[in-house]
């Protein structure tokens, strides 16, 4: 009798713990099952920080401003164009924004200016061109995002390291300071056969010997024109050197286009060419067709009508 009673604890004993074994192994089914089955949440495919900053294309809001904006691995190149054996001839817009029309029909136009400056400097441009040149990302010096017809090539000082080649014209930089002590300033010197053509920027002197030897004997200097108080050198004195490191022409940009509407305390072009050294001629035209043989002279450039 006492066997019979311990074979049945035993049992009774052997089916609890079978039981709680099978419950066991169900419940972890069921979870298994439930975690391949839930769908993912937003959290749950986030990607990495790295990897999101890799996928995320720029917007125009998003793009960075020219001096901010690293140079890329390759520097850009335009092909030459078929040679037309045209005039290369500078149109002035406004401000320190030159039209340039190259021989081979290559187009530059430099520090343009966004529609913001309309009444001081007069429309803003807007024409195809084949790249343009940026000397410093002031307002005043640089378009808006999609001011210009097609995608012209922007020649910024970040992408200088070396030349650049737009269509047959050979492009260099020379890193120099803006007027006043406002940041840095980009000297850009444009070659075509045996052409030079200097923009300055908005700088009042050119103070590295690298530059000083690049611009020298120059055959245009589109010179600084402009004024910000007692520091900054007088047009008389600029001008002056620039002639005695052989420059042909001048032609003067950054000054108050708008006798209206003084910008920031510049010259009106009247007082500008009161600057002029004696000796040198002054003439004044609508557009500038540069040769060889031109003598020392001084340009006032009319501002050209936008279509």
């Amino acid at each position: 009798m006492k066997f019979r009673i311990n074979t049945k604890r035993m049992g009774l004993w052997l089916s609890v713990v079978l039981c709680a074994a099978m419950l066991g192994a169900c419940s972890k089914q069921e979870e298994g099952s439930s975690a391949a089955t839930e769908k993912p949440t937003a959290a749950s495919v986030q990607p990495s920080a790295d990897t999101s900053k890799a996928s995320v294309k720029p917007t125009a809001d998003s793009t960075p401003s020219p001096a901010a904006s690293a140079a890329p691995t390759a520097v850009p190149t335009i092909p030459a164009k078929p040679v037309k054996d045209g005039p290369l001839t500078i149109q002035y817009v406004g401000n320190s924004c030159f039209f340039m029309t190259f021989p081979d029909g290559t187009t530059i136009i430099t520090d343009p200016y966004p529609h913001t400056y309309d009444q001081q400097f007069g429309p803003a441009p807007e024409m195809d061109v084949d790249a343009m040149s940026i000397s410093h990302s002031h307002a005043d010096h640089s378009p808006g995002a999609k001011q210009f017809k097609g995608n012209p090539l922007r020649l910024l000082p970040a992408l200088m390291k070396e030349p650049i080649q737009v269509g047959g014209v050979e492009v260099t930089g020379f890193n120099s300071k803006h007027v006043a002590n406002m940041g840095d300033n980009e000297i850009f010197i444009f070659r075509y056969g045996d052409l030079k053509i200097v923009h300055m920027g908005e700088t009042d002197k050119i103070e590295s010997p690298e530059a000083r030897a690049a611009v020298k004997d120059a055959d245009v200097v589109l010179a600084y024109a402009g004024g910000y108080g007692a520091d900054t050198i007088k047009n008389a004195v600029r001008f002056k050197e620039l002639y005695e490191m052989g420059v042909k022409v001048l032609i003067p940009q950054h000054f108050s286009n708008n006798p209206d509407m003084i910008f920031y305390g510049g010259p009106t072009i009247d007082q500008v060419l009161a600057d002029v050294p004696k000796g040198i001629t002054i003439v004044k035209q609508d557009e500038f067709v540069v040769t060889k043989e031109m003598k020392q002279q001084f340009v006032q450039l009319t501002s050209m009508k936008m279509d």
